[in-house]
């Protein structure tokens, strides 16, 4: 009796940065359930700067990427899933890869123009309506209101809040003028909130991408085929502005391609009806001047028909990823391809468990056009929805 309460003492004067030292090196899932262990644990856990603190540590020692893609009936849209998986990096030297599952989200259809974006360690999931945030560290989801055409997903890393940028119709809208609604989580907030601004007319036809607290995406303006632009959204004073893009960036509209490239954001260009053995980077250099640079690369064999190949991003050693739009209809591998720029060289790594695994097709009846989406450089986090 002695020595367990001499133990339980010991135990209650491990200091609390130690704690929390501790707590930051365990895996996501094994701090959910440490929630149940005691309210000082669970304070702990949910406090934002230790979320912050474990998101920082995730950055370093877990950085992932992770890959969804849906299937379901052809005829029945509430019939369809996403499934969230993900995979930590492999060294140069590895020829295949091993991912793990996370979770299926019901009722969520992706198309070749969807897409499921990680920003901050939260994906959010592109499509049509409605609006999915989740969380694959702890197995959460939400569904946001947003009822646009077009949703954008971006995080302001000084206001510490996840925004969801959609255009909205409005029936006052005047015709110089776009309606966008804005859906703000973080800074202290528990809930979602809702902004409305206005901005000059434009097109838009791209996915985007957010670096560094801002989301970028293409666009015509003010309509379609006329002056093509790379639409900047401020995503912590939610402002919009316009950045001149070359044609090239943007011409091939669903086709284009924006990624993050050493911290710049750019764009593959290449011709989505014919092989892709060859593209052209560009990177936007300044983007108050609206300075483009322009490299071309051959790769060293062909990938097929561009229109079936896309661009997820970079890994951290700056090789450009490759990836197929769609998973093969039977139990196939699916690979992925890494382009180095400096060495000109490409290699090829396989993702086990993605497409090529029967049982697990078989319980969950993968078939049909599934269209898969990869997020490069997740982070765990565990902050809550």
């Amino acid at each position: 009796m002695k020595r367990e309460k001499r133990q339980r003492i010991e135990a209650d004067t491990i200091p609390l940065d130690l704690e929390e030292a501790i707590l930051t090196k365990l895996p996501a899932k094994s701090l959910m359930k440490f929630l149940c262990v005691s309210k000082m644990w669970s304070s702990i856990i949910r406090n934002q700067r230790f979320v912050n603190s474990y998101y920082a540590m995730s950055s370093t020692i877990r950085s992932r990427f992770t890959i969804t893609f849906c299937c379901g009936s052809q005829s029945m849209v509430n019939d369809w899933r996403l499934f969230v998986f993900s995979s930590s990096y492999e060294d140069e030297k590895s020829s295949s890869l091993a991912t793990t599952f996370h979770m299926t989200i019901p009722s969520v259809y992706l198309s070749n123009a969807s897409a499921c974006q990680s920003v901050h360690g939260l994906i959010g999931c592109t499509s049509s309506d409605p609006f999915i945030v989740c969380n694959p560290s702890t197995n959460k989801f939400t569904i946001l209101p947003c009822a646009g055409a077009h949703t954008f997903w971006g995080y302001d890393p000084v206001g510490d809040q996840y925004k969801a940028l959609t255009w909205v119709s409005h029936p006052h809208q005047p015709h110089d003028s776009l309606v966008y609604e804005v859906l703000t989580l973080g800074g202290g907030e528990s809930s979602w909130t809702r902004n409305r601004f206005t901005s000059p007319p434009h097109f838009t036809f791209t996915k985007s991408k957010c670096i560094n607290g801002f989301v970028y995406y293409a666009a015509w303006t003010p309509t379609r085929t006329t002056n093509p632009v790379i639409v900047c959204f401020d995503v912590r004073y939610e402002r919009l502005s316009f950045i001149k893009a070359p044609m090239a960036v943007v011409c091939w509209e669903g086709e284009s391609i924006l990624i993050e490239y050493r911290g710049k954001l750019a764009s593959i260009a290449r011709h989505p009806y014919a092989d892709f053995h060859y593209f052209d980077l560009w990177i936007l250099e300044d983007v108050k001047t609206h300075d483009w640079s322009k490299q071309t690369f051959e790769l060293p064999f062909s990938l097929g028909m561009g229109r079936n190949i896309t661009s997820p991003g970079t890994n951290k050693a700056g090789e450009i990823i490759f990836a197929p739009k769609r998973l093969s209809n039977d139990a196939l591998p699916y690979y992925i391809f890494y382009y180095n720029v400096d060495r000109k060289d490409m290699r090829r790594v396989r993702l086990l468990g993605i497409a090529d695994d029967e049982e697990f097709r078989r319980r969950y009846t993968i078939a049909g056009q599934c269209y898969v989406s990869i997020s490069p450089e997740h982070v765990e986090t565990i902050a809550s929805l």
